[in-house]
């Protein structure tokens, strides 16, 4: 009796763990809808319009969907910024017409609910703690 107990639950363990996984692989890891997160696209797409860039380590980004909330955090700013996500590096390639401030690319990131770590811009490399 004892046994045929543990058994269910072993097997109700396994068909939740199986169930949850499948879920993650369909919707990505942050438990968004099925559908994937729409991409909003930069007002202008040509890297040449944008003189500045910054390279930003994100914690926080570990799927498709991740990747295009933070580009689209980027792309809805009213300063002209193209930013493109990297998620095997946890790294975002931004690129602006304008200097943008170090606090400002921070908090754009945190209103999207992650936490940038480093900022680097071509003259130095700060961390965040």
């Amino acid at each position: 009796m004892g046994t045929a107990v543990l058994i269910v639950v072993l097997v109700a363990a396994v068909v939740f763990g199986v169930k949850s996984y499948m879920k993650k692989l369909s919707s990505g890891c942050c438990g968004t809808s099925v559908e994937k997160e729409k991409r909003i696209g930069a007002r202008d797409s040509d890297e040449t319009h944008y003189p500045y860039a910054y390279e930003i380590t994100v914690e926080g980004m570990h799927c498709g969907n991740c990747a295009t909330r933070l580009e689209n955090a980027f792309h809805g700013q009213k300063e002209g910024m193209l930013a493109r996500a990297d998620v095997p590096h946890a790294r975002v390639t931004l690129r602006a017409k304008e200097p943008v401030e170090e606090g400002r690319i921070r908090q754009i990131i945190a209103l999207a609910g992650y936490r940038a770590i480093w900022v680097e811009t071509a003259k130095k490399r700060r961390k965040s703690y």
